[in-house]
């Protein structure tokens, strides 16, 4: 694990460059890097800006963060950094989402990472860069009592975050499940399914295939899936393709009927259905209007 949380090799060429590592602890600091073009992986992302200040999309959308905060999101949407200014350090925490789920992250904070808000803290604090360097040395040593303690303390730093004032960019649509059930039972269920959507969301998948790597009974994962997911597993697959299909749109001019194929739609009229009643407006719509199709913090 210590190879991994120390240095995360980034692959560039594709925006599903940590599938696979979803499931594990990463850490780095480093100078900000602009980013050549969007990517997109499993893991609650946080984002520390030290003496610097960025500019990132989100799904096409652009927010400015300015210096000194502390960035949370879900990094399944495709994201990227397009500028920065300022000559401090950035930290980039990256959390799996089967544990980020059980630390008990008040309802609505963790609702709104789910649906593809990002969170932005609104208060600054000296001993957020001094933590994060003890943070660092603990990984580095590898002791897993202190690994473990990190984490404890990352946990503990995001819930003040849920309790204190932050901003949210990218507020999803109305009509979701607003119970406030807390999601904390039947992980080990719901990574299965994950994992298994995560490998074969490009191709044709059933619902019945999913649910079956479970062991438990069709109706039962489903209703488990929706309660913790907040959406359906129809609504997530397509949810996943989106997402791939948006960052091709953003990085690569591939043609529509391509990306349509390559995101698991199985054909172009499916993607365009899909997209457009998603985002109101076409695959083709999106890519021109890029940059109106932005925030501004």
């Amino acid at each position: 694990m210590s190879e991994w949380i120390n240095r995360i090799e980034l692959k560039k060429n594709s925006p599903l460059e940590m599938q696979g590592h979803e499931y594990k602890f990463g850490f780095q600091r480093h100078k900000p890097q602009l980013m050549p073009t969007s990517h997109w992986h499993g893991h609650i992302e946080i984002n520390y800006l030290f003496d610097c200040s960025a500019n990132y999309l989100f799904s096409g959308r652009k927010i400015s963060v300015p210096e000194g905060r502390m960035i949370i999101f879900w990094a399944s949407f495709p994201h990227q950094m397009i500028a920065s200014e300022g000559g401090g350090e950035m930290v980039n925490i990256y959390l799996p989402l089967k544990d980020f789920l059980t630390w008990n992250i008040p309802h609505d904070f963790t609702r709104k990472l789910l649906h593809g808000e990002v969170l932005v803290s609104n208060n600054l604090y000296s001993s957020d860069e001094q933590i994060t360097r003890i943070w660092q040395n603990d990984i580095h040593n590898n002791d897993p009592l202190l690994v473990k303690q990190v984490k404890c303390e990352i946990r503990d730093r995001i819930r003040r975050m849920s309790i204190e004032d932050y901003a949210s960019f990218g507020l999803t649509s109305s009509g979701l499940d607003t119970d406030n059930k807390p999601v904390i039972n039947g992980f080990s269920h719901l990574q299965t399914m994950l994992t298994y959507i995560g490998d074969h969301y490009d191709k044709k998948i059933t619902i019945a295939e999913i649910t079956s790597s479970t062991g438990l009974h069709q109706n039962c994962a489903m209703k488990l899936f929706t309660r913790i997911m907040h959406v359906s597993i129809k609504q997530y697959i397509n949810q996943l393709r989106l997402q791939h299909a948006q960052a091709m749109l953003i990085d690569s001019d591939k043609a529509v009927l391509e990306i349509a194929l390559e995101a698991g739609f199985g054909s172009v009229s499916r993607f365009y259905s899909v997209f457009s009643n998603t985002y109101n407006m076409s695959p083709l719509e999106f890519r021109r209007n890029l940059d109106s199709y932005s925030i501004e913090n």
